[in-house]
């Protein structure tokens, strides 16, 4: 009996050192889950309900914001309301009592988002975009097509001008010159001296009785098709003298303006040559003279 009292006492014992050491190991706890901020130990705390704004549209940062400020000032209000629960201990056993509170919405939409929703949200928006970036054209682009349709524009406008042009063009007389539709060399122009000497020639042919009468009709024919063509006909020796003899004045008063070039150009290369040497002369005769000048003072 006595054995049975003793190790029935002794389990008593044993238990109540038990509760006795979890009591003290859980006040221990408390005291140290007491000691660390609320927002680093609890998940959801006022302090830490900033919500995620990138990747949000205005409208959803707009009333985020506002949000975080509500919860601000009903934080700030909180910190001074006694009954309100202050330490990390106390807000740990609220949360226990409720796992669901009641600001808490079960549309993950309505509050802030995560890093990896927003991420997935990302991602789609970049399939998006690389799937239908071909279906929009570019701004290069549309001026591109712009031009092109412009030039197309204008060729049609040119072809639509051309038949037009062609028909004017199958017309025999243009700017004065009748075509005779035969393609002949172009003629070496005569000098003023073979013009001279035709005229001359034909004066004389002229004169003859039996010919001058056809050799006049002729060439008042061929005078005629040419001043209609609108080329200069030099028919009568006169003023062709006249014209050489200008033509002489003008060439002999170039030479005289090209003589009187030369000749001043001349004239002042040999002035400026002749003040070169003199320039020359003069110093050294200065160099003489100064070493002249020193061998007396030294002597």
């Amino acid at each position: 009996m006595k054995k049975k009292k003793t190790t029935s006492s002794a389990t008593t014992a044993a238990a109540g050192d038990l509760k006795t050491l979890i009591r003290s190991h859980s006040a221990f706890f408390d005291r140290l889950v007491s000691l660390v901020p609320p927002k680093f130990y609890i998940s959801g705390a006022a302090d830490d309900d900033r919500p995620y704004f990138n990747g949000l549209s205005k409208a959803a940062k707009a009333s985020l914001r506002k949000q975080s400020r509500e919860n601000t000032k009903k934080s700030r209000r909180d910190r001074f309301n006694p009954d309100a629960p202050s330490s990390t201990l106390d807000l740990l056993h609220q949360s226990l009592e409720n796992p669901n509170p009641k600001n808490s919405s079960p549309n993950p939409s309505s509050g802030s988002l995560t890093y990896e929703e927003l991420r997935a949200r990302l991602r789609q928006r970049i399939e998006d975009l690389r799937s239908g970036r071909n279906t929009r054209p570019k701004p290069h682009e549309t001026h591109k097509r712009k031009r092109e349709e412009d030039d197309d524009e204008e060729i049609e406008e040119q072809q639509k001008e051309e038949p037009k042009e062609e028909k004017l063009n199958l017309n025999d007389l243009s700017y004065g010159k009748i075509k005779t539709g035969e393609s002949k060399k172009k003629k070496k122009k005569l000098t003023k001296a073979q013009a001279l000497e035709k005229a001359k020639r034909l004066e004389e042919l002229k004169k003859d009785p039996e010919k001058g009468e056809a050799i006049t009709k002729k060439q008042s024919w061929k005078t005629a098709a040419s001043r209609a063509a609108g080329e200069k006909v030099h028919d009568d020796p006169k003023l062709i003298k006249e014209s050489i003899k200008k033509e002489k004045r003008r060439q002999q008063k170039h030479a005289e303006k090209w003589k009187e070039r030369v000749d001043s150009r001349e004239s002042s290369r040999k002035e400026k040559q002749k003040t070169r040497s003199d320039n020359i002369k003069r110093g050294s005769s200065r160099r003489r003279q100064g070493g002249s000048r020193r061998g007396r003072r030294s002597s």
